[in-house]
Protein backbone atom coordinates (compact mmCIF):
# COMPACT_ATOMS: atom_id res chain seq x y z
CA UNK A 1 0.00 0.00 0.00
CA UNK A 2 1.32 3.38 -0.87
CA UNK A 3 2.21 6.03 1.90
CA UNK A 4 -0.48 8.75 2.36
CA UNK A 5 1.05 12.49 2.70
CA UNK A 6 0.64 13.02 6.51
CA UNK A 7 0.37 16.17 8.17
CA UNK A 8 0.83 16.93 12.27
CA UNK A 9 -2.38 18.67 13.46
CA UNK A 10 -1.96 20.12 16.65
CA UNK A 11 -5.19 19.14 19.12
CA UNK A 12 -4.23 20.96 21.96
CA UNK A 13 -1.20 22.78 23.01
CA UNK A 14 0.41 19.42 23.88
CA UNK A 15 -1.06 16.71 21.81
CA UNK A 16 -0.81 16.56 18.35
CA UNK A 17 -1.16 13.77 16.12
CA UNK A 18 -0.85 13.02 11.89
CA UNK A 19 -3.21 12.50 9.70
CA UNK A 20 -3.69 11.94 6.02
CA UNK A 21 -3.45 15.21 3.77
CA UNK A 22 -7.58 16.35 3.40
CA UNK A 23 -8.64 15.15 6.54
CA UNK A 24 -7.17 17.85 9.22
CA UNK A 25 -9.87 19.70 9.48
CA UNK A 26 -12.08 17.04 9.92
CA UNK A 27 -9.75 15.09 12.67
CA UNK A 28 -9.49 18.61 14.43
CA UNK A 29 -13.03 19.27 14.48
CA UNK A 30 -14.20 15.52 15.87
CA UNK A 31 -11.55 16.22 18.78
CA UNK A 32 -12.79 20.04 19.10
CA UNK A 33 -16.35 17.84 20.40
CA UNK A 34 -14.24 15.70 22.66
CA UNK A 35 -14.83 12.66 19.70
CA UNK A 36 -11.68 10.61 19.56
CA UNK A 37 -10.77 9.02 16.27
CA UNK A 38 -8.05 6.84 15.16
CA UNK A 39 -6.50 5.20 12.37
CA UNK A 40 -8.25 7.49 9.83
CA UNK A 41 -7.49 7.35 6.28
CA UNK A 42 -8.19 8.66 2.36
CA UNK A 43 -8.06 6.25 -0.26
CA UNK A 44 -8.37 3.35 2.17
CA UNK A 45 -10.11 1.09 -0.66
CA UNK A 46 -10.99 3.93 -2.86
CA UNK A 47 -13.08 5.13 -0.03
CA UNK A 48 -12.34 7.53 3.36
CA UNK A 49 -11.93 5.85 6.46
CA UNK A 50 -12.67 7.42 9.82
CA UNK A 51 -12.25 4.91 12.66
CA UNK A 52 -13.69 5.92 16.39
CA UNK A 53 -11.88 5.33 19.28
CA UNK A 54 -14.73 4.24 21.07
CA UNK A 55 -18.75 2.63 20.91
CA UNK A 56 -19.12 5.68 23.01
CA UNK A 57 -17.82 8.07 20.62
CA UNK A 58 -19.66 7.00 17.66
CA UNK A 59 -23.02 7.09 19.48
CA UNK A 60 -22.50 10.72 20.54
CA UNK A 61 -21.51 11.87 17.00
CA UNK A 62 -24.82 9.63 15.65
CA UNK A 63 -26.90 11.42 18.51
CA UNK A 64 -25.63 14.77 17.26
CA UNK A 65 -25.98 14.04 13.91
CA UNK A 66 -29.95 12.43 14.45
CA UNK A 67 -30.84 15.89 16.26
CA UNK A 68 -29.46 18.03 13.49
CA UNK A 69 -31.73 15.86 11.18
CA UNK A 70 -34.64 16.43 13.22
CA UNK A 71 -34.08 20.10 13.05
CA UNK A 72 -33.56 20.44 9.50
CA UNK A 73 -36.16 18.16 7.90
CA UNK A 74 -38.83 19.75 10.35
CA UNK A 75 -38.21 22.71 8.00
CA UNK A 76 -36.86 21.86 5.06
CA UNK A 77 -38.14 18.24 4.72
CA UNK A 78 -36.38 17.32 1.14
CA UNK A 79 -32.50 18.86 2.47
CA UNK A 80 -29.96 16.21 2.60
CA UNK A 81 -28.66 16.39 5.84
CA UNK A 82 -25.09 14.47 7.23
CA UNK A 83 -28.03 11.84 8.84
CA UNK A 84 -29.13 10.99 5.27
CA UNK A 85 -25.56 10.83 3.95
CA UNK A 86 -24.57 8.33 7.10
CA UNK A 87 -27.46 6.47 5.97
CA UNK A 88 -27.38 6.47 2.30
CA UNK A 89 -23.55 7.04 1.51
CA UNK A 90 -21.75 5.43 4.07
CA UNK A 91 -21.00 1.94 5.65
CA UNK A 92 -19.97 1.24 9.05
CA UNK A 93 -18.14 -1.71 10.25
CA UNK A 94 -17.56 -2.79 13.62
CA UNK A 95 -13.79 -3.27 14.75
CA UNK A 96 -13.13 -5.27 17.82
CA UNK A 97 -10.09 -6.30 19.41
CA UNK A 98 -8.18 -7.11 23.12
CA UNK A 99 -6.52 -3.83 24.46
CA UNK A 100 -2.67 -4.34 24.82
CA UNK A 101 0.04 -2.99 27.14
CA UNK A 102 3.75 -3.50 26.69
CA UNK A 103 5.33 -6.55 27.86
CA UNK A 104 8.13 -5.69 30.68
CA UNK A 105 9.95 -8.87 29.58
CA UNK A 106 10.05 -8.64 25.51
CA UNK A 107 11.08 -5.50 24.13
CA UNK A 108 8.78 -4.55 21.14
CA UNK A 109 6.59 -6.87 22.73
CA UNK A 110 2.85 -6.57 24.00
CA UNK A 111 -0.11 -8.21 26.38
CA UNK A 112 -3.63 -8.74 26.12
CA UNK A 113 -5.56 -7.74 28.98
CA UNK A 114 -8.77 -9.36 28.26
CA UNK A 115 -10.39 -5.89 27.96
CA UNK A 116 -12.64 -5.44 25.00
CA UNK A 117 -12.39 -2.78 23.00
CA UNK A 118 -14.92 -1.95 20.08
CA UNK A 119 -14.09 0.61 17.73
CA UNK A 120 -16.74 1.67 14.68
CA UNK A 121 -15.14 2.38 11.35
CA UNK A 122 -17.06 4.73 9.13
CA UNK A 123 -16.21 4.30 5.20
CA UNK A 124 -17.64 6.10 2.34
CA UNK A 125 -16.23 6.81 -1.52
CA UNK A 126 -13.48 9.28 -1.16
CA UNK A 127 -15.15 11.63 -3.90
CA UNK A 128 -17.89 12.22 -1.25
CA UNK A 129 -15.28 13.78 1.34
CA UNK A 130 -16.42 17.78 0.38
CA UNK A 131 -19.91 16.54 0.68
CA UNK A 132 -19.27 15.06 4.29
CA UNK A 133 -17.09 18.44 5.23
CA UNK A 134 -19.88 20.40 4.56
CA UNK A 135 -22.47 18.41 6.06
CA UNK A 136 -20.51 17.49 9.25
CA UNK A 137 -19.44 21.39 9.74
CA UNK A 138 -22.95 22.06 9.71
CA UNK A 139 -24.04 19.43 12.72
CA UNK A 140 -20.49 20.01 14.39
CA UNK A 141 -19.46 24.04 13.84
CA UNK A 142 -15.78 23.91 13.76
CA UNK A 143 -14.40 26.14 16.57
Amino acid sequence: MDEHKQVEVEIDEDFCILVDEGLEDVIKNFFHWEIETCNCCIDYKESTWIEFCDFEDWKKFLELALRNNIEVKGAEPERETLWDFLQVKANVKLVFGEELIDDPNKEDGVLGTGVLVICVGLMFPKELLGDFKELLFEVLPPE
